[in-house]
């Protein structure tokens, strides 16, 4: 019976050192998952903040090239002012994509068909005429709406 006495005393200390062992390593466990946890917070703010960053950096971007292409379109129209200023056409608008057009809604409607004919994207498109017809349109459409 002493034996068993013996027995059961080494395997109680035994369970308890081992129990111990487990509450330290849980303890460890928690205090890596809390940090982990701040880590990720911190990771997601990082990446929220770089997504931010991105659309500002792309609008910029836009307006940059938008402001690029007006230049180039200016210095296109001025070279083909210039051009017809040479063949003594100082009259010449442009070609009139617009012409005949009374109301907001034939020039729309006039627009999206010369957009479907001219586009780049189209066989026989081209950008410059593009440019003019936007050109155009956006005089046609501040005439329009003045009225």
């Amino acid at each position: 019976m002493d034996k068993d006495k013996e027995w059961l005393f080494s395997e109680n200390i035994r369970l308890r050192k081992w129990s111990d062992e487990l509450e330290h390593k849980e303890k460890v466990l928690q205090e890596e998952k809390k940090n982990f946890e701040q880590q990720k917070k911190a990771l997601e703010i990082g990446f929220k903040k770089l997504a931010a960053d991105k659309e500002t950096f792309m609008a910029e971007m836009k307006k940059e090239k938008a402001k690029i292409n007006a230049m180039r379109y200016e210095a296109e129209c001025e070279k083909e002012q210039s051009f017809h200023h040479r063949d003594k056409l100082s009259g010449f608008k442009g070609p009139g994509f617009f012409s005949g057009v009374t109301g907001i809604n034939s020039l729309r409607k006039r627009y999206k068909e010369l957009m479907k004919i001219y586009h780049p994207d189209n066989k026989y498109g081209d950008s410059f005429t593009v440019a003019c017809i936007n050109k155009e349109y956006e005089i046609m459409k501040e005439k329009l709406s003045t009225k």
